[in-house]
C-alpha cells in the first residue's frame, strides 16, 4: 500500500500537480518574505528562504534569486516582492513541484525580473504570452547568462524528462542547486553553497547522488532540499565521514537563514 501511494503522488508531480498537503500550506507569511530583503550581508554572506520541494529564495549582497517556486507563493506572498530588486527567476524543468505558470507570471509582475528556464518551461512561458520574449532566457539552447549580478550556467541534469542545474556566481560566491536530479559529474565547478536534492518524491534524487554532487563541489554548506524526513537523516549522517568540514542544513519552510560562506 505505501509504494501505491507514492506511486501515485509521483505521476501526480510528473504531470504537473502539487498534491494536497504539499509545502504550499506554509505559505501566507509575506512577512518572512520582506524580511529577506532587509538582512544585512557582509560580501561573503548569504540569506535564503526554503519553500518546500526545491523552492528556494537566495539573496546575497550582491542580488536575489528565486528559484523553482512551483505555486509555493501565494497571491498576497508574491505582493511582497512589489518593489524588490529580484535579478531573475530561475526553473529547472516543468514538473509541477517545481514550475507553475501562474505564479512565474506574478513574479515577473512584480518584479520585472529575467525568468531563465529549461526549454519546456521557456516555451510554456512563450505560449502563455504574459512575459515579453525579451525577458525568457531558455537554458536548454543556451550558454552562460549574466542576469542582474549573477552569471548563470545552466548543467544538464539527469531526471524523468529534461532538466538543467543552476550554478550562480556573484562577487565572488558560487552557490548551486540541484533542482531533483540523480548525480550528474561537478568537479569542474565550485560553489560555497549547494542546495542539494535528497529525494522524495523524485524518482531520481537520493542521499547517494546529493554526497556525490558536494564532494565535486566542495561547499562550505550543504542545505537539503526536495526530500524525505528519512533521506535527510540519511545525508546528514554520513556526512561527516564523507564530507568533513562541511555544514549541513536541514531547513525549515519560511524561515530566513544567513550563512557566512568564507
Amino acid at each position: 500500500m505505501i509504494k501505491l501511494i507514492f506511486c501515485l503522488s509521483t505521476v501526480g508531480l510528473l504531470a504537473g500537480a502539487v498534491p494536497a498537503g504539499s509545502p504550499a500550506a506554509f505559505a501566507g507569511q509575506s512577512g518572512v518574505l520582506q524580511e529577506i530583503f532587509s538582512v544585512p550581508l557582509a560580501d561573503n554572506q548569504a540569506a535564503f528562504i526554503y519553500l518546500g520541494y526545491s523552492g528556494v529564495i537566495v539573496r546575497t549582497s550582491k542580488g536575489t534569486l528565486i528559484i523553482d517556486p512551483a505555486n509555493l507563493l501565494l497571491d498576497k506572498d508574491i505582493g511582497a516582492f512589489q518593489g524588490k530588486s529580484v535579478d531573475a527567476v530561475l526553473y529547472t524543468h516543468s514538473h509541477g513541484d517545481h514550475f507553475d505558470l501562474e505564479t512565474a507570471v506574478g513574479l515577473f509582475k512584480a518584479t520585472g525580473a529575467s525568468i531563465g528556464a529549461e526549454s519546456q518551461v521557456a516555451q510554456a512561458l512563450r505560449r502563455g504570452g504574459a512575459i515579453p520574449a525579451g525577458k525568457i532566457v531558455d537554458f536548454g539552447a543556451t550558454g552562460p547568462q549574466t542576469l542582474g549580478a549573477w552569471m548563470v550556467t545552466a548543467v544538464r541534469g539527469q531526471h524523468v524528462g529534461p532538466i538543467v542545474l543552476f550554478h550562480l556566481a556573484a562577487g565572488g560566491i558560487g552557490i548551486f542547486h540541484g533542482g531533483d536530479s540523480a548525480y550528474v559529474p561537478l568537479k569542474n565547478l565550485a560553489a560555497g553553497l549547494a542546495f542539494l536534492p535528497a529525494g522524495a518524491p523524485s524518482p531520481t534524487a537520493s542521499p547517494d547522488s546529493a554526497l556525490k554532487m558536494a564532494h565535486d563541489l566542495k561547499p562550505r554548506i550543504v542545505v537539503l532540499i526536495h526530500g524525505s524526513d528519512a533521506q535527510y537523516q540519511d545525508f546528514k549522517k554520513r556526512a561527516p565521514t564523507a564530507l568533513p568540514g562541511v555544514e549541513v542544513i536541514i531547513p525549515e519552510t519560511m524561515k530566513v537563514y544567513t550563512v557566512k560562506l568564507s
